[in-house]
């Protein structure tokens, strides 16, 4: 009889440690925000000049928050389109991405740009990419995201 609470005892204490191992990460949604006027960019391809369509298509965030600072992983869906009269052929592109951190002041913190790397196979004229970039910003802070037509750097 006395070892069944013993044993309820004993798991508890595994199941709160492993908790403190795995981080919890929660929506934190609400504190990432995309500017309307970088929602929609142009995009030159590099092979042909061809222009590409891209717009955001859905943000989502998970954030771990621990002493003084936010662990954020977002997660960003796109939409691209390029017209296949301008080309059929197989097609590389790059996709800047701003990623700018705000303080509760709404502050500039800081900002780092983001690029990623996409291919239209051959006929295929949208594409739905999704990309995941991870920052942290402090636990009063929030992030603000924007498309760029080129690389920025800090």
């Amino acid at each position: 009889m006395q070892t069944k609470p013993i044993f309820v005892i004993i798991l508890s204490l595994f199941l709160t440690g492993c908790e403190t191992i795995r981080p919890t990460w929660s929506d934190c949604s609400s504190r990432v925000t995309a500017v309307e006027e970088g929602s929609r960019v142009t995009l030159r391809t590099p092979d042909d000049g061809g222009e590409v369509y891209a717009r955001l298509n859905g943000v989502s965030a998970l954030c771990n928050e621990k002493a003084d600072m936010v662990d954020v992983r977002i997660k960003i869906g796109l939409k691209l389109v390029r017209g296949l009269s301008q080309n059929e052929n197989v097609v590389e592109l790059e996709l800047p991405v701003l990623i700018a951190i705000l303080d509760s002041q709404d502050i500039v913190e800081s900002y780092e740009t983001v690029s990623y790397k996409m291919t239209f196979p051959s006929g295929t004229n949208t594409l739905y990419p999704v990309i995941t970039p991870k920052t942290q910003m402090q636990k009063s802070g929030r992030v603000i995201l924007s498309l760029a037509p080129k690389v920025i750097k800090p």
